[in-house]
């Protein structure tokens, strides 16, 4: 099972998409692509809302 994470599915526009065997490899890649290309900051993205957010939208496949 591989989990996914679309920039786009978190109101955000921009094409990339986040892939792991496991929730916490998806959330790695995730949180780098959004450190090193939108700006966030470990405070923001550990952000109750924050959170709510980026589990929302992972989808399994």
């Amino acid at each position: 099972m591989t989990y996914k994470l679309a920039c786009k599915d978190t109101g955000v526009s921009c094409p990339f998409v986040a892939q792991g065997e496991t929730i916490d490899e998806m959330m790695e890649v995730a949180v780098k692509h959004a450190k090193e290309e939108h700006g966030y900051t470990d405070e923001q993205i550990n952000d109750p809302e924050t959170q709510k957010m980026i589990k929302a939208a992972i989808k399994q496949e």
